[in-house]
């Protein structure tokens, strides 16, 4: 078994068009970053000394200088120095938190009204749920987070698109290369070519996988560290613009490596989608193009305006929740409260995103095996 998945990993491994769109991939990424490290050491210096909890004594103290610093460009007198732009920016950071804290207890008073309302137990669970996760949310905590934030952004941003477009370039011709060039009549006739050499291939998928992953994070924190810092990876997850009405009590370090779990889990899955398109797709083209289109169709009705209405209606929005994009980008399951009903009982969508993730994994596991063993040898 090791020899077959060996060789199955140097097939993929020798093609010289994975390590090319890597290369090009992270090349157009640095071409958009802008770092200026000596500028952010200054800033953190300057965050410092407000860093941990939020305490009426600083908001009063920021409130004062920020009165100073609009006086000062009410008058002309002089351009923010650099000092003035981060406190005025932490007063602001302040007083969202201050919001963010005054909402949540108000949507909690909204909630303990509504549970008496709710005509079905769903209702009432569900409400339950959502009124636990906000009363537990602490956003007192403030810390200089760049570095994490970017770590953040980048896995639902450029990450899941890097991995996305490696798998579909390194793992579509396993099979479908095969088929073109003959050697399948070979591996269907040979002893172990329906059961060793297919659990090969899929395990040469899975683990092909986790390298290119690996790959961009290592990227991802070199930079990040680099311009900003090993610092803020305390701070909630809410004082992230993005995440500002997530539910969930993480910190941002919580958040990071959960999300990376879920990527990843559904990148696997993701790969073996690909591993049995190859497998019922004689042509290396026609496996690349349909795989394309699995990740590619939920993609474009995301980002081109004239289809974003299907997110919004019922149905769809619930299948695209579910689709290989969206669990692979984790940003939708962190956005807001969101559950599915199982029998009555709300599960929150991050479980049933790892769940439909690790059930598609064996679902295609076992899919690929049937066809490969439904093939017939053609003389």
């Amino acid at each position: 078994m090791l020899p077959l998945l060996k060789f199955e990993l140097y097939k993929i491994y020798r093609q010289k068009s994975i390590y090319l769109l890597f290369t090009l991939l992270l090349v157009i990424i640095s071409l958009g970053l802008h770092m200026d490290r000596d500028r952010e050491r200054d800033v953190y210096l300057l965050y410092k000394p407000w860093e941990g909890k939020i305490t009426e004594g600083k908001i009063a103290q920021l409130k004062k200088f920020k009165i100073e610093i609009e006086k000062k460009s009410e008058n002309g007198t002089g351009t923010w120095s650099l000092e003035d732009q981060v406190r005025y920016g932490i007063s602001e950071s302040f007083s969202s938190r201050k919001q963010n804290a005054e909402m949540r207890a108000q949507e909690i008073t909204m909630l303990t009204n509504t549970t008496d309302l709710s005509t079905s137990s769903f209702e009432k669970r569900n409400t339950e749920l959502h009124k636990k996760l906000l009363s537990t949310i602490d956003t007192s905590l403030f810390y200089y987070q760049k570095g994490p934030s970017q770590m953040i952004d980048m896995i639902y941003t450029f990450g899941f698109v890097i991995t996305a477009f490696m798998l579909i370039i390194g793992i579509s011709p396993i099979f479908s290369k095969e088929y073109s060039s003959g050697m399948d009549q070979f591996l269907l006739s040979s002893k172990y070519g329906r059961s060793k050499a297919v659990t090969a291939k899929l395990l040469a998928a899975m683990i092909f996988t986790l390298p290119v992953i690996v790959g961009w994070i290592a990227y991802s924190v070199a930079t990040s560290l680099y311009a900003y810092g090993n610092h803020g990876w305390n701070a909630p997850l809410q004082s992230i613009h993005a995440h500002y009405y997530a539910p969930y009590p993480l910190t941002l370090g919580e958040s990071y490596v959960i999300m990376l779990f879920m990527h990843t889990i559904a990148a696997i899955s993701f790969a073996l989608i690909i591993v049995f398109v190859s497998a019922i797709c004689k042509r290396v083209l026609t496996s690349l193009l349909v795989s394309g289109f699995i990740f590619g169709i939920p993609f474009a009705i995301n980002v081109i305006p004239g289809l974003n209405w299907l997110e919004e209606v019922a149905w769809s929005k619930s299948l695209l929740n579910l689709s290989t994009y969206h669990l692979m980008k984790v940003k939708n399951q962190w956005l807001d409260f969101s559950t599915f009903n199982l029998i009555g009982y709300p599960i929150l969508y991050p479980i049933v995103a790892v769940v439909f993730s690790l059930t598609t994994i064996m679902v295609f596991i076992y899919l690929t095996k049937w066809v490969m063993k439904k093939k017939q040898v053609t003389m």
